[in-house]
Parts: C-alpha cells; structure tokens; sequence
C-alpha cells in the first residue's frame, strides 16, 4: 500500500518582530477535515542553547526532536491533529486537535515525561519540561494565527527554488533569464497583462493558442542574478498584478550555473 505524501510543509517566519520556524500540516487548511476536532490542546517547551536569532543551537536540537516524536505519538494515540508546530525565541509549541482535550492532555503530558526533561541545552532559569494547556476553539483560530501571511508564503516559495539551485552547485552571482509562468481566466485579461511586463524589463516567452485547466497561461522572463531580495521583489510585483487581473502566478523557474573552479 501506497504511504500518502507528506502535508506538512515548513516556513520561515517572523512572529512578534522575531525569527520563527512554523511547521504547518496543510491538510487541515481543508475545513471538512478537521470535523469534531474542536478541543486545541498547546504544548510547549523552552530551551536554553540558541543561536543569535533565538532558534535552538545544535545542543538543543536533540532533545527537541525527542519530544516531537512523543507529541506525534501522543497524537496518533487520541486519534488527533498534530496541527503545527511554531519555534521561535526559546521555544518550541505544538498545536493540536482533537476531540476531547482531556485524553490528549494525559497522553502528551506522558508522552513529555517519557521524553525526559530539556537536559540537553537547558539554560539556568529556563523551565524543565513541558508545559501543555487546552481551550475549546471550533473554528481552529489558533492554527490559522500560525498560517504564513501570503507574502511571507511567496517568500518561502522563492527560497525553496533558490535552496534547490544551490544543491546543484549554483553560482547565484550569474545573471541569467529567469522564466515565470502565469494563468489568466481569460484571453483579454492575459493581454491586459502584456503591457506591464514590457513596462517592467519583462519579456513575453509564450502566449499559449488555447487555454487549459489553468487558463490562459503566459511565459515571460527577465535577466537577473539569484538573489533573495531581487527575486522576491519580481515575483511579489507579478503577484499583484496577476491576481488584479483574476489570475494566478505559478512561480519561476531557471538552470544553474555551476560556478568556476
């Protein structure tokens, strides 16, 4: 039997001005899915040894990672939703669903307690352990809280390119043509497009003849470097005037170039 394919998906985010790590089950952006799952249940644990940013340095990874696998398991047990999980400034809190939020309470607080105390990067004044509380919430307010904002998505969309670049060996100094891809609802609105990208050093590639189950879609490119900021500007600009239009952006794509020996 076929595994399912992951739904959980990682962001990069900044909460209350701080760097975070958010991990979102994206399966649970379906309403129909979370049915009957209306008691949240927050755990929490800090630890001590962190990098500049406030994320955990290496001698708290370990033990961090221990207790993931005994929320998830705790989860499994009461049939629940592992929803999120949110790092940032000391911390570490999971989100969770589930039915009733007595069982899931007993099942992490174990499942914390077998995991051990923060032994391994604790920090003098930290607390030891896990803390975890319940509250009724309906309508998953807690879990769309932790949701990226659409820019900060665009965002985490254009690393993750750049990340795949970079494992090919990509020299990101190179200016070369980065191709885009985008999908109208009709035919008139793709053309309404065309003269804000020659206004913006953009260059039509393609103009499909017929549309498909996207639409009406259109290649363009530009010359650039691969550079965080600069990309993200482009793809936040075509964004915008994508969707004023009623389309859809689908991101961008480029080959690497190795770099010199």
């Amino acid at each position: 039997m076929k595994k399912p394919e992951p739904t959980a998906r990682i962001y990069q985010r900044l909460i209350a001005e701080k760097p975070a790590i958010v991990i979102v089950d994206e399966l649970y952006l379906d309403p129909a899915k979370r049915r009957a799952l209306s008691a949240c249940v927050t755990a929490s644990a800090q630890y001590g040894e962190r990098d500049e940013d406030g994320l955990p340095a290496p001698q708290a990874v370990e033990q961090l990672e221990l207790l993931d696998e005994h929320v998830a398991a705790a989860a499994e047990q009461c049939r629940a939703a592992l929803a999120a999980s949110i790092t940032t400034d000391g911390r570490r809190t999971w989100l969770l669903y589930g039915e009733k939020s007595e069982p899931l309470l007993r099942a992490v607080a174990a499942g914390a307690k077998a995991g051990g105390p923060m032994r391994a990067g604790i920090a003098i004044g930290s607390q030891v352990g896990i803390i975890v509380r319940a509250e009724t919430d309906p309508n998953w307010m807690k879990y769309s809280e932790v949701l990226p904002t659409p820019e900060e998505k665009r965002w985490n969309d254009d690393l993750a390119v750049i990340e795949q670049l970079e494992e090919f060996g990509d020299d990101p100094t190179v200016v070369r043509p980065i191709e885009h891809l985008a999908a109208f609802p009709t035919e008139s609105a793709r053309k309404e497009f065309v003269p804000w990208l020659r206004e913006n050093g953009f260059e039509v590639l393609m103009e499909y003849p017929k549309p498909d189950k996207s639409g009406w879609p259109i290649e363009f490119t530009i010359h650039s470097q691969i550079d965080i900021d600069e990309i993200f500007e482009q793809t936040c600009a075509i964004t915008v005037e994508v969707e004023r239009l009623g389309g859809v952006y689908d991101g961008w794509q480029t080959r690497a170039v190795e770099k010199e020996l």
